[in-house]
């Protein structure tokens, strides 16, 4: 195919997701759209159809659902953005010895993640049975994070400008302090998938007084170089990213796959009427083998996917594709020298990361490359495990999806969470 048709191609994929509009979560405003609904008629209509509930409950409506009490908090960045914070509250005898967890999901993702696949399976429920106080955040962007207390998203432009570096400097930071004022505790222990190790790595590297916060970090799935970045997709879009970023700017659009458009429409009824398909997508786009994760939670789990973010934000990673650098957001020499200094963007100095971290990858992770990963571990100063899951088969989503991850990843992170307890 010409390089013509490759970009065409992409920019209309792009654009469907807004010609193609259909409001399933919040009012919003787009020039087109098919037709609205209210909440409750969305979800008899799902119903009707023989869905399972959980394909459609929120957060605090799982974890209700399944005996964890939970609370919701909302956390203002330094910037302004407003973000829910959700917390399980442990599930033993002595909740005042508990240890606080902040868990962060990744890109088009929401604190969802933890909670999605059931009590056995779910980390954000395994972690509370084990006595942790456990605190699941969530992205500027996001279908949680989707507030500000002086821009719209749905009318502000300036409410899409961040990418992953806003989310390590500004919403992790402020997640973590709120985190530690609320428990009275002077430490925490982190979890991050996918993006949420990348928002770790800029937080430590460019505000490392945050460091001595945390006891210590897994990190599951984690990105940060992306030089051998496997995605077939993702890799066209980033060769494709500066005519894809300069059509949706001209067209006055900020968001991606936003938990209310149509990919996500499509995603939630494909995913549940014919599993088979999404589980087929999954192995395509991650690396998975089918099978490895139940049929019934790859249903729930990816109706649950696909809640936003920013164009920005897909531009960012793009760049870390094609330069094979973990570097800041590339402006141009003409804003790379007005915001950084340079004529190219500096790269994130991770050699400042002194918190214990672990690192959790996988053979046949796509998205999470064992040789990226390898340059990531090679430049951690305190790097406690390189850890691969001992399983071929093991990919990018078997961490948080997978019906063996309490036995091949979870009890590894129980076992380094009391390890560094004191």
């Amino acid at each position: 195919m010409e390089q013509h048709s490759v970009t065409c191609t992409i920019l209309f994929l792009f654009l469907t997701q807004y010609i193609l509009h259909i409001d399933t979560s919040r009012p919003t405003f787009r020039p087109t759209r098919l037709v609205s609904y209210s909440l409750p008629q969305k979800r008899a209509f799902k119903k009707a159809l023989g869905f399972n509930e959980d394909v459609y409950l929120n957060f605090t409506e799982l974890t209700d659902k399944y005996g964890y009490p939970t609370e919701v908090h909302t956390v203002t960045t330094d910037d302004g953005y407003l973000l829910d914070v959700f917390r399980i509250l442990p599930k033993c005898s002595d909740s005042a010895k508990s240890y606080p967890v902040f868990l962060l999901h990744g890109i088009f993702d929401t604190a969802d993640l933890w909670v999605v696949t059931g009590t056995k399976t779910g980390l954000g429920y395994v972690l509370a049975s084990n006595c942790y106080d456990v605190w699941a955040g969530n992205h500027r962007g996001n279908f949680y994070g989707r507030r500000h207390v002086k821009l719209d998203p749905n009318t502000d432009p300036d409410y899409w400008n961040y990418t992953f570096d806003e989310h390590g400097r500004f919403d992790v930071p402020a997640i973590i302090d709120y985190i530690l004022r609320s428990t009275g505790q002077s430490k925490l222990f982190y979890v991050g998938h996918s993006q949420g190790s990348t928002n770790y790595f800029v937080m430590g590297s460019l505000r490392p007084e945050y460091n001595d916060k945390v006891r210590a970090a897994v990190m599951l799935g984690p990105v940060a170089w992306m030089k051998n970045f496997d995605n077939p997709i993702a890799r066209l879009i980033a060769q494709n990213y500066v005519a894809i970023k300069a059509f949706v700017d001209n067209a006055g659009l900020n968001e991606v796959f936003g938990r209310e458009h149509f990919v996500h429409f499509v995603v939630e009824y494909l995913c549940v009427l014919a599993p088979n398909f999404c589980d087929l997508g999954l192995s395509l786009t991650t690396g998975y083998k089918q099978g490895t994760i139940p049929l019934k939670d790859i249903s729930v789990a990816m109706a649950h996917l696909f809640s936003g973010t920013s164009i920005k934000n897909l531009a960012h990673f793009s760049q870390l594709i094609l330069s094979g650098n973990f570097q800041r957001y590339d402006e141009g020499v003409a804003g790379n020298l007005e915001r950084y200094g340079s004529r190219r963007p500096p790269q994130y100095n991770v050699s400042r990361i002194s918190s214990p971290i672990v690192l959790v990858s996988a053979e046949s992770d796509i998205l999470s490359k064992l040789k990226d990963v390898d340059i990531l571990a090679s430049k951690l100063p305190n790097l406690v495990e390189n850890y691969v899951v001992p399983e071929s088969y093991w990919s990018h989503h078997n961490h948080v999806w997978g019906y063996n991850a309490p036995e091949l990843v979870y009890a590894k992170i129980l076992d380094y969470f009391t390890k560094y307890k004191d």
